[in-house]
């Protein structure tokens, strides 16, 4: 079955623990640590809070900080984005958590093959930085809501075939917004599972990281975050996808509201089955 959650703290909670406390209550499964503004928590930190979930009986997975742009132009800048990543992965792993994901960059007026393959260098000597370490998380990309961005379903698709320990974190909002109105139908939910199982394998939809939220978009793509029900997103038609397909793994919903359309999303899901 999938787990669901909410990305970062529950409204109300001003603690781990309180926050916790709360998704157990309201019957839901994880919660995606969020590391925004930069990954500032320490390893026995982490490992205290991995703890803490574990004790509740929740999953956890993490979304590293804003500032990554693995296709920076200055150096500098791509080695900080590099270390950022890294730090994420780690954190994540003393906490136990199952998947990290993040945004990998974005195209700076360059050509989509110019700004893979910078990408996929940056990725692939971040995985050779973390060769010798073990019982790390996923390592997931996510999927972007503006065509400015890199992270379009088939390029990330593509970077997990060609470097080893990348995987891919499904924004169903994001390919919403991005495409401007399509990823919105269960045929079109099929369609990206279909091209999953092409790229990763049938055993990919055992350990799958999405989110789902409502989303506001435009000629140029996301806006912003709505709740579910303020939005066009067919939430109902996905989830019977993932229902069909026997999809497993962790749903975090990044709508305003948080802890209520996660409990939306969980709700629908389990009637289904």
């Amino acid at each position: 079955m999938l787990k669901f959650g909410t990305a970062g703290l529950p409204h109300g909670a001003k603690s781990y623990e309180q926050g916790f406390e709360i998704l157990k209550k309201l019957g839901l499964d994880s919660m995606e640590v969020e590391f925004v503004h930069g990954v500032r928590m320490k390893k026995e930190r982490a490992e205290k809070v991995g703890e803490l979930a574990k004790d509740f009986g929740l999953t956890l997975t993490c979304h590293g900080p804003y500032y990554i742009n693995l296709n920076a132009k200055e150096e500098e800048k791509r080695e900080a984005s590099k270390q950022r990543v890294i730090n994420t992965v780690l954190a994540g792993k003393y906490m136990e958590a199952v998947s990290i994901t993040f945004h990998a960059g974005f195209y700076l007026k360059m050509s989509q093959e110019t700004v893979y393959q910078n990408i996929k260098k940056s990725l692939e000597e971040i995985v050779e930085d973390l060769k010798y370490e073990v019982d790390i998380p996923q390592i997931a990309i996510e999927t972007t809501g503006k065509p400015t961005q890199f992270g379009d379903l088939t390029e990330i698709l593509r970077l997990t075939k060609d470097v080893e320990g990348i995987f891919i974190c499904i924004d169903f909002a994001h390919l919403h917004a991005r495409s401007i109105g399509r990823y919105n139908s269960a045929k079109e939910t099929e369609f990206v599972i279909k091209k999953v199982i092409q790229y990763c394998g049938e055993k990919a939809l055992k350990h799958m990281h999405f989110h789902i939220a409502g989303i506001e978009y435009g000629q140029k793509g996301e806006k912003y975050h709505v709740n579910l029900n303020d939005s066009d997103l067919r939430y109902e038609e996905i989830l019977r996808v993932l229902k069909d397909y026997d999809v497993e793994g962790v749903v975090t919903c990044e709508s305003p509201n948080l802890q209520e359309d996660a409990c939306l999303l969980k709700e629908t899901y389990l009637r289904m089955l």
